[in-house]
């Protein structure tokens, strides 16, 4: 009798378990709410936003569940709209593998704000100056402790997980908590050593994100704008100034070179006042460890890399080669063009 009453709990506690589990639990609150996810973030983490927004009642079971399933290694970035009817598979589904009612948004290294809006717009998520509006909005940047005038440099790139409905303000709550979980607590003092304030040290990510195409020479271009700053040269880099001119041109004409304004590295010294894109973790760790070089001057020349020169003669004659190789490429491309 005994091995039979034991058997029947057993068999009641396996049925509680994989009922818990798989059960959706219709008696409690249909109401939506959005749980923000970052890819630092654990499933221990993950657990107590889900209890926190009352999806479920119990930490343990979901982190048992992850961990024996190994989602716990698959939960994604996103904005994720859930209930507390989900059953706890749902939940570590909706996580790990993202369902069709999230849409991916995908965010490349580089990118600007408006370049996300218009990704957002097209997504049918929310239009471009609605999010524009609120990538300067005070109250926000207050909130998320950003000093400069908008978001710029700060939505970090990522593919991030969002429901249709979703506010601006809130898919950039998303994108700058991903920054800083990226970032780690001691970015600050890592600026600090480097003589930049965080702020400063975003910006001049951007422009490396810019001005460098490959992972491995972003601490060179680091290294070189470094230089230029320390010497108090100009930084003369063409990435700000088509910020300004919304272009992509690999040579400025003299009218272009003398447009007014502060972003124009060629006229003004010192860094530009925001950052000019949203860069991605390599171009934050190059400025953060430069590369110790002797170049003041660098030129793309076309494939993706720099053309390096610690002289200004010397770079003069790469800034000829250089356009050799555009033309070349163009010439290349205008071929495979033709029937």
């Amino acid at each position: 009798m005994k091995i039979i009453k034991w058997y029947a709990i057993s068999l009641a506690i396996l049925f509680f378990f994989f009922g818990y589990i798989f059960m959706p639990i219709f008696f409690l609150s249909s109401k939506d709410v959005d749980i923000p996810v970052n890819s630092k973030n654990s499933a221990r983490v993950i657990a107590r936003k889900l209890k926190e927004g009352g999806i479920i009642q119990f930490a343990l079971p979901f982190r048992i569940l992850t961990k024996v399933t190994h989602a716990d290694r698959r939960l994604k970035a996103g904005l994720y709209r859930m209930n507390a009817r989900m059953s706890l598979w749902e939940v570590v589904s909706t996580l790990s593998e993202g369902k069709s009612e999230l849409l991916a948004l995908k965010v490349p290294e580089g990118y600007t704000v408006e370049q996300i809006a218009q990704e957002l717009e097209t997504m049918k998520v929310a239009p471009v100056a609605e999010f524009l509006k609120s990538a300067e909005d005070s109250v926000l940047l207050n909130k998320l402790g950003i000093e400069g005038p908008s978001l710029e440099g700060f939505l970090y790139p990522e593919t991030y997980r969002v429901p249709l409905g979703a506010s601006p303000a809130e898919l950039m709550e998303l994108m700058v908590h991903q920054f800083q979980d990226t970032v780690g607590n001691d970015f600050g003092r890592r600026c600090l050593v480097k003589n930049l304030t965080p702020y400063q040290a975003v910006i001049l990510a951007s422009i490396v994100e810019k001005e460098s195409k490959l992972p491995q020479e972003r601490p060179i271009v680091a290294g070189v704008l470094y230089n230029r700053l320390r010497q108090k040269m100009r930084l003369q880099v063409n990435a700000t100034l088509n910020y300004v001119l919304n272009t992509k041109n690999p040579w400025f004409t003299n009218d272009q070179i003398s447009t007014q304004s502060p972003y124009n590295t060629y006229l003004h010294r010192g860094l530009p006042p925001t950052p000019i894109c949203n860069p991605g973790l390599t171009s934050l760790q190059a400025v953060l460890d430069p590369a110790d070089v002797p170049y003041l001057y660098y030129v793309a020349q076309g494939d993706g890399s720099n053309l390096f020169a610690t002289t200004l003669q010397e770079h003069l004659r790469n800034v000829k080669q250089a356009k050799k190789i555009y033309r070349a490429i163009r010439r290349q491309k205008a071929a495979a063009q033709k029937p």
